[in-house]
């Protein structure tokens, strides 16, 4: 209740036509017509010229070739430039949902004022508790699902064309988890590490 106290006194003091936020929106349309040239061709209808680039402009549809004016309400500065040659304020073009006195009808109803909660009546109902939280069954995912025409980003280097090496027997097309050979070792196959053999010592004569 306080914001909408705040705003309807703020839009109060404004003098303008228009908001403060499209009044800049406008200027700015305004100061790019200045590279256009209006060609009259008739009845409410022009051409925009600005060497090869050109733009058909109806002043009585509200429409430009560019679209710009269809989407935002606000007239581009291709039809800024034609209004400028009927001599006419571009401001009467602007929609009216931009206009002050809109703003101020959306803030001219009163929100009631309402008691506190300490002279609310007793319904003798058990209160309202949030409903229970289940965990679904399954493994969280991480992400969220996607849609089936979304890209998909791949952060992740694939190892395409690389191929496996195995690091116990030094064979292509599997790795260590998956080697079929011995497990200690085959001095036999190709790339297989071979370990120094340990000399044995003789220990009689150590002993004599």
């Amino acid at each position: 209740m306080g914001r909408f106290q705040l705003n309807k006194e703020t839009i109060l003091k404004f003098e303008s036509k228009l908001c403060t936020k499209i009044k800049k929106r406008l200027y700015k349309e305004k100061l790019g017509s200045g590279k256009w040239l209006a060609c009259w061709a008739g009845h409410t209808k022009f051409e925009v010229k600005n060497g090869v680039n050109s733009f058909i402009v109806d002043l009585a549809e509200y429409k430009c070739s560019c679209r710009k004016w269809e989407i935002t309400s606000i007239p581009c500065c291709h039809a800024i430039s034609c209004i400028f040659f009927n001599r006419e304020d571009a401001e009467k073009y602007v929609n009216d949902c931009y206009k002050v006195n809109a703003y101020k009808a959306c803030y001219e109803p009163m929100i009631e004022p309402i008691n506190g909660q300490n002279m609310w009546q007793s319904t003798g109902l058990p209160s309202v508790q949030p409903p229970i939280k289940r965990r679904p069954p399954g493994r969280p995912k991480k992400s969220r699902v996607k849609e089936p025409d979304e890209p998909t980003r791949h952060t992740k280097l694939r190892r395409v064309g690389v191929p496996k090496k195995c690091k116990a027997c030094g064979r292509l097309g599997h790795n260590k988890r998956s080697c079929k050979g011995e497990v200690r070792g085959n001095s036999s196959l190709p790339g297989a590490a071979k370990k120094p053999k340990r000399k044995r010592t003789n220990t009689k004569n150590v002993n004599t």
